[in-house]
């Protein structure tokens, strides 16, 4: 048994006799038919197309939003870039033409001097190029006493010249400290032989120890260190004795010793004891002994303030008992 042929042709031909149920679910499903062939074939993509470009005027205003920003601004960021180009030409210009390395050294051995530091060696390194200046670093061993190297180091860094400090390394060295620090000074390639010009400095960190401790050494072993008092510079055709040309840290008082109503104290720096009277200089800093009491010397030192101007500070040397 087969079936009949559908026959659209005939079901066409008829249409017009179909009950009105018939042609208005005719009509529908045509409709339907051609809405799906549009939705499919034009409506879907040209849908997708707005979407992608309404994404694509969303992301132009906002960078439009930024854009107008930024032109806002423009002229407050311009002359803060032309205030920061003559800050960088200010401080190319304070740096040096030359090397200068002579005049470098003698500062900081006069510096160590000042401040009681022993230097043991002063290592010149390689320059090392930069874009607009020319590096040269410096090795600097040196030994003394915690506030002695701490004045040392911030004195190096209160130099007219800019003088930075790196790698600050401390370690005891017997009585005293073994301080290793890399000191870099800088000179300008595009200035030559010209001299520098003058630039205001801001104001530079000052060590004061006086209400600050030694981390090295116990609470009950810390010397004070008084604040200076202004004194009279020293006499620079004193001549200076043997004991002045070793810090004073490496001494340690080991007794006393009596003639009538004079009294001397006796102290020792390595395997020698020397016997110092009241008047008498010990140490790098002028240190001046202006009593001796059976358990402990007073001194007066004297050391530059970094201004041109002198200040004298006391210093005790205590009796070490166990000497």
């Amino acid at each position: 048994m087969s079936l009949p042929r559908l026959d659209f042709s005939t079901l066409s031909h008829n249409a017009a006799k179909w009950p009105l149920p018939g042609k208005v679910l005719f009509g529908c499903a045509l409709a339907g038919l051609v809405l799906l062939v549009g939705e499919v074939a034009y409506l879907g993509p040209s849908r997708e197309r707005l979407h992608a470009f309404e994404l694509r005027e969303l992301t132009l205003q906002q960078q439009l939003a930024e854009k107008a920003g930024l032109a806002t601004s423009l002229e407050a960021r311009t002359q803060h870039i032309r205030a920061m180009e003559e800050t960088v030409a200010q401080l190319v210009a304070q740096l040096p033409g030359e090397p200068e390395v002579p005049a470098l050294l003698e500062d900081v051995s006069r510096l160590a001097v000042a401040n009681g530091v022993l230097v043991e060696a002063i290592t010149l390194l390689d320059e090392e190029p930069r874009p607009f200046y020319i590096e040269q670093p410096l090795q600097i061993g040196a030994t003394g006493a915690y506030h002695d190297l701490a004045m040392f180091v911030s004195a190096i860094g209160g130099l007219t010249r800019i003088v930075t400090v790196h790698d600050v390394a401390l370690r005891p060295e017997g009585t005293l400290l073994r301080l290793d620090l890399l000191a870099k000074t800088y000179r300008n390639t595009s200035q030559g032989g010209k001299a520098r010009q003058a630039v205001d400095l801001a104001p530079r960190f000052v060590y004061d120890p006086s209400s600050l401790r030694d981390p090295f050494n116990l609470p009950v072993l810390q010397v004070g260190h008084m604040p200076g008092r202004p004194a009279l510079a020293p006499d620079p055709s004193r001549p200076r004795g043997v004991l002045e040309g070793v810090a004073i840290d490496r001494f340690v008082m080991v007794g006393t010793l009596s003639r009538g109503v004079q009294s001397f104290a006796l102290v020792r720096a390595g395997s020698t004891v020397h016997r110092l009277a009241v008047g008498d200089y010990l140490g790098p800093d002028h240190g001046q002994v202006t009593a001796i009491e059976d358990g402990h010397i007073e001194l007066v030192e004297l050391f530059p303030d970094g201004q041109g101007a002198w200040l004298e500070r006391p210093r005790t040397l205590v009796l070490n008992v166990n000497s």
